[in-house]
This record gives C-alpha cells, sequence and structure tokens, in this order.
C-alpha cells in the first residue's frame, strides 16, 4: 500500500507541476511590462492616438494577454501525442506553405508597401513569421524524431538523411529573407542551427558542417549577399554605423539618448521625450528604448533576467526529457528566449543594425503575443509529458527493486543458512 501510494504521489506531482510557475509568472511580468509602456507611450504620444482614444493601445495589448494566456492554456492541454503522431505531418506541410506563400502573396505595411510579411484572412491579419516560427519548432523536432525512429538519421557518413533537416531550416530561413524579413530570419536560422545541433551528431559531421558554413559566408561576404540585400536595408547598415551623421540615424540615435536620459532609475514612468515624436514606432521595435528612459536600467536588467530565466527552464525541461523529441521541442523554445530579445535589444542598444523584430510580450502587437504565449503552452504540454514520463521511470526502478528485494529474502528463506 505504502508502495501504490508513492506512485501515485509521484505521478500527481508530475501533473502538477507541468504548469511551470515561475515560467507562468515571468511570462505574466513581461506582458504587464509591455501593457504599461504601451499606454504610457500611445497616451501621449503626439502620433500613436487612434481616433482620439488614448486608451485605445493599451485595450489592444490587455486583449492580447488575455487572449494569450487562454490559448497558452488551450495548448497545454492538448493530448501530447497529437503532435507526435499523424499531425506532424500536417504541421510541417502547413509550416512549409506559410513560408513559401509569404514573400509572394503576403502585403506590405502602410510604412513599408514592399515588404511581404503579413498575410490576410478575411478581416484578420497576422505577421506570417509569428504563426510559422511555433510551426518551424515542431516539425524540426517532428522530422529528426521520424529520422531516428527510421534508424537513419545517426551515422559516421559525412553525408546521408541527417541533412534533410539542415535543408529544412536553411529553406525556411531563405523565405523569410525574401519578405525581406532578416531580423526575423536570423532568429529562425539561429532555433534552427541550436536544435539541430542539439540533437547529437557525430564530430566529424559537426566539423564538416561547420567548414561548409565557413565557406558559405565568405562567398556571401566577397559577392556582398547580391540580390539579397534591399536598398533600404543597405541604408539601415549605414544609419547604425554612423547613426548621428546619416540621414537615416535619427532612429537609433533617439534610441541612444532615451537610453542616455534614463540612468538607473529612469524619469518616471510617462515622463518620456522621445515618446512624444521623436523616436518612430516606439511602441513596437523600439519599446525597450522608451522602458529604459522611464523606468531606468534597473527596469531592463529585470526584463533580460527574466528572459534567461525562461530559457534556462525550457533548457532544464530538455535535459530531463527521455525523448529526442521533448528535448528538441523545449531546446527550440528556449532558444527563441534568447535570440529574439537580442536581435531586439541588440538593434536598440547599437549591437547590430535595426532589424524591426519585436520584444517578446512586451512590443505591441496582437500575433506576436499571441504566438509567444502559444510557445509557452508548447512548452507547458511538452514538460507534462517530460515530467510524466520520469515519474513513471522512477516507479518502475521502484518496482523493480522491490522485485529483487522480494526474490532476495524468498532465496534467503529457501536456502537458510547452516
Amino acid at each position: 500500500m505504502r508502495v501504490d501510494a508513492n506512485n501515485k504521489f509521484k505521478t500527481q506531482k508530475a501533473r502538477s507541476e507541468y504548469i511551470d510557475g515561475s515560467v507562468f509568472v515571468a511570462s505574466l511580468i513581461l506582458s504587464a511590462f509591455g501593457v504599461l509602456m504601451v499606454f504610457s507611450i500611445t497616451g501621449t504620444s503626439i502620433f500613436n492616438n487612434h481616433a482620439g482614444d488614448r486608451l485605445s493601445y493599451m485595450t489592444h495589448s490587455v486583449t492580447g494577454v488575455v487572449l494569450g494566456v487562454i490559448a497558452m492554456m488551450i495548448v497545454a492541454f492538448i493530448p501530447n501525442q497529437w503532435y507526435r503522431g499523424k499531425l506532424g505531418y500536417l504541421i510541417i506541410v502547413a509550416t512549409a506553405v506559410i513560408f513559401i506563400i509569404t514573400p509572394f502573396f503576403g502585403r506590405g505595411a502602410y510604412a513599408s508597401p514592399d515588404v511581404r510579411r503579413w498575410l490576410a484572412i478575411g478581416n484578420f491579419v497576422f505577421q506570417a513569421v509569428d504563426l510559422a516560427r511555433i510551426g518551424f519548432v515542431l516539425s524540426l523536432a517532428w522530422l529528426i524524431q521520424q529520422l531516428i525512429d527510421n534508424k537513419r538519421y545517426y551515422s559516421n557518413k559525412l553525408s546521408g538523411p541527417y541533412l534533410i533537416p539542415l535543408a529544412f531550416i536553411i529553406f525556411c530561413a531563405l523565405t523569410v529573407i525574401m519578405q525581406p524579413d532578416l531580423g526575423s530570419a536570423l532568429v529562425i536560422f539561429g532555433m534552427g542551427v541550436i536544435v539541430f545541433l542539439s540533437s547529437g551528431l557525430a564530430v566529424k559531421q559537426l566539423v564538416f558542417l561547420f567548414l561548409i558554413a565557413g565557406g558559405f559566408v565568405v562567398v556571401l561576404a566577397v559577392f556582398g549577399l547580391y540580390g539579397l540585400i534591399r536598398p533600404y536595408q543597405i541604408t539601415r547598415i549605414a544609419a547604425w554605423l554612423t547613426p548621428f551623421e546619416h540621414d537615416n540615424g535619427l532612429q537609433t540615435a533617439m534610441g541612444f539618448v532615451s537610453i542616455a536620459l534614463g540612468g538607473r532609475f529612469g524619469v518616471g514612468l510617462g515622463h518620456s521625450t522621445q515618446a512624444l515624436g521623436f523616436a518612430i514606432e516606439p511602441h513596437t521595435d523600439l519599446i525597450v528604448t522608451i522602458l529604459a528612459e522611464e523606468l531606468g536600467f534597473v527596469a531592463v536588467l529585470v526584463v533580460i533576467i527574466l528572459y534567461f530565466w525562461i530559457a534556462w527552464r525550457c533548457f532544464t525541461t530538455a535535459f530531463k526529457a527521455r525523448d529526442v523529441f521533448s528535448a528538441l521541442v523545449c531546446i527550440g523554445i528556449g532558444s527563441f528566449f534568447l535570440l529574439q530579445p537580442f536581435v531586439n535589444l541588440g538593434g536598440a542598444s547599437g549591437i547590430i543594425p535595426l532589424s524591426g523584430v519585436t520584444l517578446p510580450l512586451i512590443s505591441y502587437g496582437m500575433t506576436s503575443k499571441l504566438s509567444t504565449f502559444v510557445m509557452l503552452g508548447i512548452y507547458f504540454n511538452v514538460r507534462k509529458h517530460v515530467l510524466l514520463t520520469v515519474a513513471q521511470a522512477e516507479i518502475e526502478e521502484e518496482e523493480q527493486a522491490l522485485m529483487q528485494e522480494e526474490m532476495m529474502k524468498e532465496k534467503i528463506i529457501k536456502f537458510p543458512t547452516t
């Protein structure tokens, strides 16, 4: 009875802990920062008020958070077998279709009509890469798991089926570049490479791939990415190198000014000077600069720590996983919470050129918030499977140990010592 009670306790504990409380709280804190900053910015900005309603943007952000949390919980309760079974075929096909059609049939924004990053379903318009990113993580992990199950993935050969996931990564990244969206392409490619390198390839295969990648980078550098970089992107790079001298460097320069004015604890909520029209679209890509000005470096540091914490929890869950699919999904989601904030914060602080990617859970944007919460829901879903698997393995080990102990007792009774 004690063993049955202990086994039941372990199973119930695994089921109750799959919603990672610290990650859930961290996501809500980041969302609260986002709602607060959107309210502060759009309530005072001279060009972001919508139809004279200073609460419209904040209301939209709150709606995004609420819907995101609901979507997260729904995804978390979907049977885990759905992701691993035949639904995997549907996910990988749907993901590939979204990546393919966006650069050809997508639409541009009002400020950037030449780019094709958005898809429309009726009146609902969404940024395609936000939705495709979810499918990308699941598809890549599913594809590698399928190759492993068919005993086609691991080998000592330099060429073979293990290159199929790499081809899928490159295909997805190139289609995003064609939109063009170099920032999101960098995040997609980085996530894919981290997942791919975590799948357990042989050392000589990794060396071979690094040599190919190095040669590819050299070729791109020599030919200057001919045909891939648009004129406005060259202008953006030039503005990044000399923001205070270039005609198009105002956005980067004003971001530097915001960060400098904020100091350690900021000038106070709603007192940002850059939100008065000096910073362009401060509630989206450059929201962190207003956060730095109004709440200071300490608040930015808290945001960075929260992203690192979410990524760390995803990685620690991956270390516990007993199957490749679960481990790679957690690694892919964790890498997103490292790479996307780095690209956004790096552009705002001048480390890298501005790329236009959002700051997860903070930047204004419905699809960005929804997709990020859905990714967290997938993490909770996989975490539940991992914890239940670990608990079941521990139960089986205890049962085997008890059986061996009973067998030893029977032997002692049957063959008593003289």
